[in-house]
């Protein structure tokens, strides 16, 4: 019989909000947290929530800036083990709404727009291994720890994973500037896939080919919408015409 590895607490999460949603969900293991010597504000409803098992350290802002590689955390932090990402892609019978990002390059752009998927019902989120943002602990900081709640799966490429997903019955849609359907007065169908494109190129011309381009109005041709701000339109659009939301 194989032996079971012992979990490596080498990640980090920080940030109230992101220790609130940790302790919350029970979908990580905690190997000890870390907090401020002259407790924070929420120290007292935080405690309450930490399982008696888990280790507390009583330390100094140096400390925690050191740990965390940011003064953005906000007086704690939490060692844990890897984050359990799908190993198997979404299935249109399971995951009705998903969201595939190609190729995101800035951690907090990413953490806005796992937060928008989380609130406006998005089953499952695909994210690639390579040539973009991974989710780190300032990336879950910036979704105010609402991605730990998220199914997440890691592909290959955008590609691959998009025609995998069309095989399977997905419907899928992209947000694209050269969009031939305005988000305005279009009818999204179930089961859906909204592609977010990279902050500067956009979606890759062979990935928007395979599906419909969707079009946000905007005041003038020449500026667009951050891809967060994008993103969390049209993921609103979606998961209210799913009834997601």
């Amino acid at each position: 019989m194989k032996k079971k590895q012992p979990v490596k607490y080498t990640n980090v999460i920080y940030g109230v909000h992101p220790i609130i949603e940790l302790l919350q969900s029970k979908r990580l293991k905690i190997g000890a947290i870390y907090t401020l010597k002259n407790p924070i504000k929420s120290w007292t409803s935080i405690s309450k929530m930490i399982p008696s098992h888990i280790q507390v350290s009583m330390v100094t802002r140096e400390t925690l800036d050191n740990v965390a590689g940011s003064k953005d955390h906000q007086g704690i932090l939490a060692f844990v083990g890897d984050f359990p990402f799908s190993q198997a892609m979404f299935t249109p019978d399971k995951q009705k709404f998903v969201v595939v990002l190609d190729e995101i390059q800035d951690v907090r752009n990413l953490g806005a727009i796992l937060r928008s998927a989380y609130c406006t019902g998005v089953d499952g989120v695909v994210l690639v291994r390579a040539n973009a943002a991974s989710l780190t602990a300032s990336a879950i900081k910036a979704s105010a720890g609402l991605a730990i709640h998220l199914p997440i799966h890691l592909a290959s490429t955008v590609k691959s994973a998009v025609i995998e997903l069309k095989k399977s019955g997905y419907h899928i849609y992209s947000a694209t500037l050269g969009g031939t359907e305005s988000v305005a007065n279009f009818q999204f169908q179930d089961p859906a896939v909204l592609i977010i494109g990279n902050e500067e190129v956009g979606i890759s011309a062979d990935v928007a080919r395979l599906g419909t381009r969707i079009l946000l109005p905007q005041r003038r041709s020449d500026i667009s919408y951050n891809a967060s701000v994008a993103g969390g339109i049209l993921m609103y659009t979606i998961g209210l015409q799913l009834k997601k939301i």
